[in-house]
């Protein structure tokens, strides 16, 4: 009679920092930067970080539909400016007596929106058209960030838009809990429809293989058109609310922010190749780089070299997606 016994899988480390690093690295950064600065783990400053990073985490979560897509997404931020100067024009031409009617608030969220979904709408059809991959979306939207970074230019002439209100709907948009309410539910809504619907299915598939998503019957282009609108209207979102919560914009409002939802999209554990990533961990990523740059700003580190962190974090992020990779082919091999 023979022994048969189950056989034992291997820990895989590599895989473990994939899927649970992103909480890890919340529970490390915040252990460090509390025990520097006590003030750190102070419930303001939490909410200040949820605030402040909800915009962010809007655009990364738009930028995750691009990337998961095959494509990526480089205009997110002259979108963001755009839909910042239009929004600050709207809601100051309709301000009356520094009270902003409930009516503007609601009117601005709409344009935002249509304002990034036609941006979004010319990238997709342009890489339909051009029936583009991974190297020509980025070059299309870097051409589409000029294109729109000087139409927001040409909207305002340049200048500085202030704030003409101090109270209203719109300034509530930006204040407490509801940014981070507006993120919470575009993300629930994103995820949904990225797990539950056929065009989440068919977007993972495009982006895991173009070619046989062609193959398979896939509707290549209108996969691709609308995953781009989608991208652009968390974009167009996001510049509204950017703007209720400073309470004042200009064409320099959404600057960076394409660098910051790569960041997060790629902390996330979402293939930069496309093809694999969710909303849920984007929003981890987001929490990640969130309390990383805070705790950096406590700590008294420079801005410049706050770019360098965020550069290393991508490089980092793309290594130990490789090297997962390359450990579940081995594993599928064997």
């Amino acid at each position: 009679m023979t022994n048969t016994s189950l056989p034992t899988r291997r820990f895989n480390f590599v895989g473990f920092l994939r899927e649970w690093g992103m909480v890890l690295a919340i529970v490390l950064i915040t252990i460090f930067a509390s025990t520097v600065r006590p003030a750190f783990l102070s419930g303001r400053n939490i909410t200040n970080i949820l605030r402040a990073y909800s915009t962010i985490g809007i655009a990364s979560i738009g930028m995750a539909y691009a990337i998961i897509g095959g494509g990526m997404d480089l205009s997110i931020g002259s979108t963001i400016s755009l839909s910042a100067v239009v929004t600050m024009l709207i809601i100051n031409a309709t301000t009356v007596d520094t009270v902003s009617p409930w009516w503007a608030a609601l009117l601005v969220l709409a344009v935002g929106i249509a304002i990034g979904a036609v941006i979004g709408g010319i990238n997709g059809s342009i890489m339909a058209i051009v029936n583009g991959r991974m190297g020509e979306s980025f070059i299309i939207t870097f051409a589409m960030q000029i294109v729109v970074g000087a139409v927001a230019q040409a909207v305002v002439q340049g200048m500085f838009q202030a704030a003409a209100y101090k109270s209203g709907l719109f300034k509530q948009f930006g204040i407490g809990f509801v940014p981070v309410v507006f993120f919470v539910g575009v993300a629930v809504v994103m995820q949904l429809i990225l797990m539950k619907t056929k065009f989440g299915r068919c977007l993972y598939f495009l982006g895991a293989n173009m070619s046989a998503a062609k193959m398979a019957g896939i509707r290549i282009r209108q996969v691709r058109l609308l995953s781009h609108m989608l991208c652009g209207m968390c974009a167009g979102l996001a510049g509204v609310l950017v703007v209720s919560r400073v309470n004042s914009a200009s064409v320099l409002q959404g600057q960076n922010y394409e660098l910051d939802a790569m960041v997060c999209v790629a902390v996330g554990g979402t293939s930069m190749a496309g093809g694999s990533g969710s909303v849920g961990k984007t929003v981890l990523g987001v929490l990640v780089i969130g309390f990383l740059l805070t705790a950096l700003n406590v700590l008294g580190v420079q801005s410049n070299e706050q770019l360098i962190v965020r550069g290393v974090v991508i490089i980092v992020a793309v290594i130990l997606d490789t090297i997962n990779k390359q450990a579940k082919l081995r594993e599928v091999a064997r």
